[in-house]
């Protein structure tokens, strides 16, 4: 009994001195960080698992984490409004449910969702593909295109001005968006011919034509996979074939440019052999040098998607491969920013990193890590 009397005052006393203690702490205020300033050169990363992560590419630094639905398999940035938007797709049971697809608005400063387009229900989204939409433009207008696969293929078609669905466009035979002049896109079609149609500003169709047809789909495929060349596109075909879409006079001009590695072109030692390209995101595009970059592996037919060992500098104007960078790490994807002192980025998803080079100098210039599955890399 002696010693309980300390012990119990010893015991209030604490209390009192902890509930003094902490109602001398201030209340703790919530916040958000805000990207105040895009950086010069940002990276977009999306690992087609509800989340995509941005970077600052030269200081290796996350910016931070949208938390998309399922299927945002390509984001269009607009730097200039601070804005970046997406087709997704939301079920009331996460995995099951009723269906809901929409065109997402982010605020690129916040990273925070706000606005949303509702569009019909059947975006096509089962694989990681850049070229599931696109974004064209005319002076004050800018429509937002989606693929629909049900399987039946169309084109959802939505004012991101005005935030409404305007249309939809079938385009059976032909599928992807692949943006062009003005209010136009390029699609590819199954009998080996590329498609072009041309909207007006309230989303109708006006004009629709097909180019001769310049790949054989059965023989030497072409890849979907291409890179932008200003309002044109540069594709591959399994065999390494190169070929140029652009418009010129209302028509579709398609050029043959060259074979990737054809020994009369290749500066870098020898023939190309058994290489082919391959990966998820292939071929990436600087257009200050007129350089092409190629993800390149060793492998025969139906190796197309396997992931590059070697990046191949290929001169867009000759064919020349001027240079083979070997990877340390196999890419399944690969990005060069737009600007004159580029970077190169090569992404994998066994290993879950980004490397970032120099793309002149070809020195490594850091890596990004535990980033789950890296699949579509983006300028910001």
């Amino acid at each position: 009994m002696r010693s309980a009397l300390p012990t119990a005052v010893c015991t209030g006393l604490l209390s009192v001195c902890l509930f003094s203690a902490s109602a001398e702490i201030p209340n703790e205020k919530y916040g958000q960080l805000t990207i105040d300033q895009l950086p010069k050169r940002g990276l977009v990363v999306n690992t087609f698992d509800l989340k995509t992560l941005f970077f600052d590419a030269d200081t290796q630094q996350v910016l931070g984490i949208i938390s998309n639905g399922i299927g945002a398999n390509a984001f269009e940035v607009d730097r200039e409004k601070g804005v970046i938007h997406t087709a997704e797709t939301y079920l009331t049971r996460h995995t099951r449910g009723e269906r809901t697809d929409v065109i997402s608005t982010y605020d690129l400063r916040t990273l925070s969702p706000v606005r949303e387009i509702r569009i019909p229900p059947k975006h096509a989204s089962g694989s990681p593909q850049r070229y599931y939409s696109g974004v064209v433009s005319s002076d004050s207008v800018q429509l937002m295109l989606v693929t629909n696969i049900t399987p039946a293929v169309s084109i959802s078609v939505a004012d991101l001005n005005s935030g409404e669905f305007l249309n939809e466009i079938p385009t059976a035979g032909c599928g992807l968006v692949y943006p062009a002049d003005a209010l136009s896109f390029f699609q590819l079609c199954g009998d080996g011919s590329a498609q072009l149609i041309q909207l007006n500003d309230k989303g109708d169709e006006l004009t629709r034509i097909r180019s001769e047809v310049f790949f054989d789909l059965e023989d030497d495929p072409l890849m979907e996979k291409p890179a932008r060349q200003g309002a044109g596109w540069v594709f591959n075909t399994f065999k390494g074939k190169v070929f140029r879409l652009t418009t010129k006079d209302n028509r579709i001009e398609v050029t043959s440019l060259f074979t990737v590695g054809d020994e009369n072109g290749d500066e870098s030692g020898g023939e190309s052999g058994d290489w082919r390209i391959g990966g998820m995101q292939p071929l990436a595009i600087h257009e200050p040098s007129n350089l092409l970059l190629l993800l390149m592996h060793q492998g025969g037919e139906g190796t197309h998607k396997d992931p590059g060992t070697e990046v191949w500098y290929v001169d867009l104007a000759t064919g020349r491969t001027s240079h083979r960078l070997q990877l340390d790490t196999p890419a399944n994807s690969i990005l060069v920013s737009p600007d004159t002192a580029a970077l190169l980025y090569t992404s994998s998803i066994v290993e879950d990193r980004v490397h970032i080079y120099d793309l002149k100098t070809t020195v490594l210039q850091g890596v990004l890590t535990e980033l789950g599955a890296p699949t579509i890399l983006q300028n910001l």
